[in-house]
């Protein structure tokens, strides 16, 4: 029996340094469907007071935008942050109130138009204060060590400070994120190269890099990747069941079981991992182990995608009860 692998996941991941990170909203919203609505009372186009960040209100409209007033009510309230960053966008925002649009797209289900924009701006240099119309055409993902003819590559890059470099990164790493919820995955692979030429430090960029990596059958890209694993315990689970897929591609049964078992240890109820595990107990011909370990998944997190994948699995065991 062919067993399911991990699949594409949009996981909210804090970086390993510890900057603040946008709320993406996951894979399950790509089903969901929004039209614009007038925003609810106390909605971010009831128009934040307080200092305008870059791209903000435009001088004499009396009207102050934030990317800051956008990410606060981007979970509860996606509408009326695509109407407030639409808004945004009218009074001169550029760059930053485009960015909070393609977050509200991506909140919305429209992961496809998200990712477009989210791997453009990501080009952008000077972050945030660049022009988005200014972006360069070409977004396809410079790959590590990129020439300096590469899109957005060491002749822009030059004119960045650090800050702007890791920004411009955590947007690459957003456009992945969507390229994966959009059952894009060589496109997500573009992304999380490129962000991760312009911050080659960004743990959580390479941990995506590698799970990518696993899903297009390149598993000896994403060991490299994960070695050395990531010192942030959260960053460390999700790149010990990464791990685990990429040597059970490669064959080396033991040693995914030896980095599923650590997950586990580290976080036991991780549904991605008791998935895994029981991928690899099925792997050993351990079936009743393996239905467990979907049963598990399934009453941790019934609405989950590894609980679809879980079921499938099930599935096809039930189908085929002693097969490998």
């Amino acid at each position: 029996m062919r067993a399911m692998q991990v699949g594409m996941m949009v996981m909210a991941l804090e970086s390993a340094g510890g900057s603040a990170r946008a709320t993406v909203v996951g894979a399950d919203a790509a089903g969901a469907t929004g039209t614009p609505h007038a925003p609810r009372p106390g909605g971010p186009s009831a128009r934040a007071g307080g200092a305008s960040q870059a791209g903000g209100g435009r001088a004499g409209t009396g009207q102050e935008f934030s990317f800051a007033t956008c990410q606060s009510h981007l979970s509860d309230d996606p509408d009326g942050t695509r109407d407030y960053a639409d808004d945004w966008q009218e009074h001169g925002g550029g760059a930053e109130a485009e960015y909070c649009g393609a977050l509200a797209e991506m909140a919305l289900g429209d992961v496809g138009d998200a990712a477009a924009t989210l791997d453009r701006l990501s080009h952008i240099t000077h972050w945030p204060h660049g022009d988005a119309a200014h972006a360069p055409s070409q977004v396809a993902g410079a790959p590590a060590g990129a020439p300096a003819s590469a899109p957005g590559g060491a002749e822009d890059a030059r004119h960045d400070t650090p800050e702007s470099l890791r920004r411009r990164a955590h947007v690459a790493e957003e456009a992945a994120r969507a390229w994966q919820a959009n059952d894009s995955p060589r496109q997500a692979l573009d992304s999380a190269t490129y962000g991760l030429w312009l911050d080659p430090h960004d743990m959580t960029l390479l941990v995506i890099h590698a799970r990518i990596s696993v899903d297009m059958g390149m598993a000896q890209q994403a060991i490299s990747d994960l070695t050395p694993l990531p010192d942030d315990a959260t960053l460390r689970v999700d790149a010990l069941v990464t791990r685990a897929a990429a040597n059970r591609e490669l064959g080396q049964i033991d040693l995914a079981a030896t980095d599923i078992t650590a997950a586990l240890q580290q976080a036991p109820h991780n549904v991605a991992a008791e998935l895994e595990c029981g991928i690899l107990h099925e792997r050993q011909g351990k079936m009743e182990e393996a239905r467990a370990d979907w049963q598990q998944v399934i009453a941790l997190a019934p609405d989950s995608h590894e609980a679809d994948l879980a079921r499938q699995d099930l599935s096809l065991l039930e189908a085929d009860p002693a097969a490998p």
